[in-house]
């Protein structure tokens, strides 16, 4: 029985995961069109109607919406999912309840819903490659949650193992950072930070 959980993201340092290893259970995400050699457990936090907005129409690196259910009904693996859905056979709903209460309104990512469960089912060993959360205007807002995890992981005794790449730092003291909405379950909310467009900046000529 693996002793250890990988969590993978879509970044670059997915590469570097360790899935020739089976001490390590590969936990993955993303609705882009990435090979990953071993799968355990998926994960996708957004209901249905929600992922069905954004995945409108195919790309050369991104699922449409039925090509991506597609992929999810082919999984012979437990596809960690808000509520289990007929579409998806291998559906396990996911313990939003018992995250809360252990860790509070942190969650603004899918990767925070992976640690959260790593940590709850008392894995020994914690790794996270391809989640840098480094963009700006979007990814910068989920970061803090990720590294609270991490940080309430170690604070606990977890090994925490990152690639020397990896962007993320894990803070010594972590501290909640409060979220109002909870990213995928809240997805429709009007306070969702994701629902807000930047402005675009006027061209001045001189």
């Amino acid at each position: 029985m693996a002793s250890k959980v990988a969590i993978v993201g879509g970044a670059w340092t997915r590469r570097l995961a360790p899935y020739g290893d089976d001490a390590w259970e590969i936990w993955a995400f993303s609705s882009l069109k990435l090979h990953t050699p071993r799968i355990t457990r998926w994960f996708e936090m957004h209901a249905l109607p929600d992922l069905k907005g954004q995945l409108v129409k195919e790309t050369r690196r991104r699922h449409s919406y039925a090509s991506y259910m597609a992929f999810l009904r082919r999984l012979e693996v437990p596809v960690y999912m808000q509520d289990v859905v007929p579409e998806v056979p291998g559906s396990v709903r996911y313990p939003l309840e018992q995250a809360l209460a252990a860790f509070g309104r942190c969650f603004s990512s899918t990767a925070s819903y992976l640690i959260a469960l790593a940590i709850l089912e008392g894995f020994p060993t914690i790794g996270v490659w391809g989640v840098h959360l480094t963009h700006k205007s979007v990814y910068a807002r989920q970061r803090p949650g990720v590294e609270y995890l991490l940080g309430v992981a170690r604070q606990r005794g977890i090994e925490v193992v990152l690639p020397r790449q990896s962007p993320l730092k894990i803070p010594k003291r972590p501290v909640l950072p409060r979220v109002d909405v909870l990213y995928g379950y809240d997805w429709q909310s009007p306070k969702a930070w994701w629902r807000r467009r930047p402005r675009r900046r006027r061209s001045t000529r001189r």
